[in-house]
């Protein structure tokens, strides 16, 4: 079985792969004997395949989760690749769940060799592609999200919420994570949501990307604790970081190219504020210093996955090392 994830929305597609794994885990696989994680932007064919067809000696199903394979460079790996998955597209032995970003848009347009495996993945029957969510999705994610944790929330607090975090369901889902425990009360408020969420704007990823622009260990080190401190994961942490890092290259490369702020908000379809704040960021930061970070934190996140490696012990260490 072949499954396809893809879209710019990449909160809802991790989100998604993470239930699919859990329910293979659960139903097939208690103790992840037969689960592996690929990373697809480097992995070799031979790799993929010895994934795929290795399987334990307790559970004979296997899953294989391989992420952003269109991104890997590797010399005629997408053909052989597609040629493979044509072969053992009916075998019932794997789950091979393929995860990618945006494709086949005006922002990600594919090559010949791309567009091919593109198709034959977006024709299999689990496909499914996570477009970013209109305004009026968004005020609906944001109800429902706020009612896994008990609680309600007006539309003028869902609206205010959405404006200061833009489209972006990592920041707002980590918004409401941190508004249900602020306080006993049933609904969440427009006064609670400009408390909390505008401050953490100004104080939390930004505030530690700044501190490394400027290589303040202490300040990048407090900055961190105080999120643990707030209840935010390591794995929320190292996403928000992987995509402030993304917008800051993007900014980066924008400002390089003259394009103006706000021809960038569109073009990103990031709010206003963001690009603002971003913008004043990136000049602290060289294209090549932001690629170095944005490696880094990729790279961790890809240990992480595979449970090689420890978010909090590892960014305490990259803020160290500055």
């Amino acid at each position: 079985m072949i499954i396809f994830i893809y879209g710019a929305d990449t909160f809802r597609s991790q989100r998604f792969l993470r239930e699919l794994r859990d329910k293979f885990t659960r139903d097939v696989d208690p103790d992840a004997n037969s689960f592996s994680f690929i990373d697809g932007s480097t992995a070799a064919l031979s790799a993929i395949g010895e994934r795929i067809n290795t399987g334990s000696l307790f559970v004979k199903k296997r899953l294989v989760i391989i992420e952003n394979i269109f991104q890997n460079k590797k010399n005629g790996i997408l053909p052989d690749l597609l040629d493979y998955l044509k072969r053992i597209a009916s075998s019932e032995d794997a789950v091979i769940i393929f995860r990618d970003e945006e494709l086949n848009t005006k922002n990600r347009p594919l090559k010949a060799d791309e567009k091919k495996l593109f198709n034959f993945l977006s024709q299999q029957p689990y496909s499914q592609e996570f477009k970013t969510l209109s305004d009026s999705q968004i005020l609906t994610f944001i109800k429902k999200e706020a009612g896994a944790y008990h609680k309600d929330i007006g539309a003028p607090a869902a609206s205010l919420l959405l404006n200061l975090s833009g489209n972006d369901l990592w920041a707002i889902a980590g918004h409401l994570k941190k508004l249900a425990f602020a306080s006993t009360d049933k609904t969440i408020t427009s006064g609670q949501v400009k408390e909390l969420v505008s401050a953490s704007y100004d104080e939390n990823i930004f505030g530690l990307t700044d501190a490394l622009s400027v290589k303040d260990k202490k300040l990048a080190a407090g900055l961190l604790a105080e999120q643990y401190a707030a209840g935010l994961s390591g794995e929320y942490l190292l996403t928000m970081l992987i995509r402030q890092f993304k917008i800051l290259l993007q900014i980066r490369s924008a400002l390089d190219r003259k394009i103006s702020p706000a021809d960038l908000a569109s073009e990103l379809k990031l709010h206003p504020f963001i690009i603002k704040k971003g913008a004043l960021q990136a000049r602290n930061f060289s294209a090549a210093a932001l690629k170095n970070y944005l490696d880094r934190l990729i790279r961790l996140d890809f240990l992480n996955k595979k449970g090689r490696s420890d978010i909090a012990t590892e960014l305490t260490l990259l803020i160290s090392g500055l």
